[in-house]
């Protein structure tokens, strides 16, 4: 069965317009892959920045933690020397 001209015309149109869906999805498919990329790279540095701050919380809260244990230490020994007629740290 042989195609008339009207048929033929209207597979061209389908065809053209298959093509620019194709042209048009690709197109997009690389924007999303271009936002992507910018987006991980925004997440990446986040992650580093929040993984310093992270690291220098968990240095200040040993330090701290550290300086608190000394304190308490001196406080409990204090109370000892006091309780057994030392009259304090130093005597």
């Amino acid at each position: 069965m042989a195609m008339d001209k009207d048929e033929l015309m209207l597979l061209g149109k389908i065809d053209g317009k298959l093509d620019g869906i194709t042209a048009h999805l690709t197109q997009q498919d690389k924007r999303i892959a271009d936002m992507d990329a910018r987006f991980d790279a925004r997440l990446n540095g986040i992650d580093e920045r929040l993984r310093e701050v992270e690291k220098k919380a968990a240095v200040a809260g040993a330090v701290s933690g550290g300086a608190v244990a000394v304190g308490t230490a001196l406080v409990v020994e204090g109370i000892k020397q006091f309780m057994r007629g030392g009259g304090g740290l130093g005597n």
